[in-house]
């Protein structure tokens, strides 16, 4: 038998992500095929708001926090489950404190855009991005004023992807 060299975390973590956001795009176009991209669109946001909850679950009880008591806890939290789950690899983004309720996320590169471009469905791919931070907040107990607005992906139409997330 070959003696292969043991695969290091981030090997690991990579081959992990890949197959989770390979899973994903395949999911959204098996709900498309059968349903329609509305239906797709619908779906892919509520199925990533839940889930992201989890994922933000998990994190927290791994830092040590079970409710995020402030904005200041939330974006300590986010940038925690930012490492994990979109790494700079995946995409390249800012986060701004716009005041003690609000901040600003502008993504530079972000590797959804990336995937319906090449899918070919980027006109009519309904940006779930947001929902995944929304997610996260639901999962600190910190939620957001307004739920994040169905819309389509910005930078597939040649704008700036940036959205200002305040808290209630």
């Amino acid at each position: 038998m070959p003696d292969f060299p043991e695969l290091t975390a981030d090997q690991r973590e990579t081959l992990l992500r890949r197959a989770w956001y390979g899973h994903d795009g395949r999911w959204f176009a098996a709900v498309a095929a059968e349903f329609g991209l509305d239906a797709a669109n619908r779906v892919n946001r509520k199925a990533l708001r839940a889930a992201t909850v989890g994922e933000m679950r998990g994190v927290a009880k791994t830092i040590g926090v079970e409710k995020a008591a402030d904005l200041d806890e939330f974006l300590a939290a986010f940038d925690a489950a930012a490492i994990v789950f979109v790494p700079r690899s995946l995409m390249e983004f800012e986060v701004k404190r716009v005041d003690n309720r609000s901040y600003e996320i502008s993504f530079q590169r972000c590797f959804v855009h990336e995937n319906i471009t090449k899918a070919g469905i980027a006109d009519h791919y309904v940006c779930a991005v947001f929902d995944r931070v929304a997610g996260w907040h639901d999962a600190l107990g910190l939620p957001l004023a307004k739920e994040p607005a169905a819309l389509p992906c910005a930078k597939a139409q040649g704008k700036e992807c940036r959205r200002t997330m305040t808290i209630q």
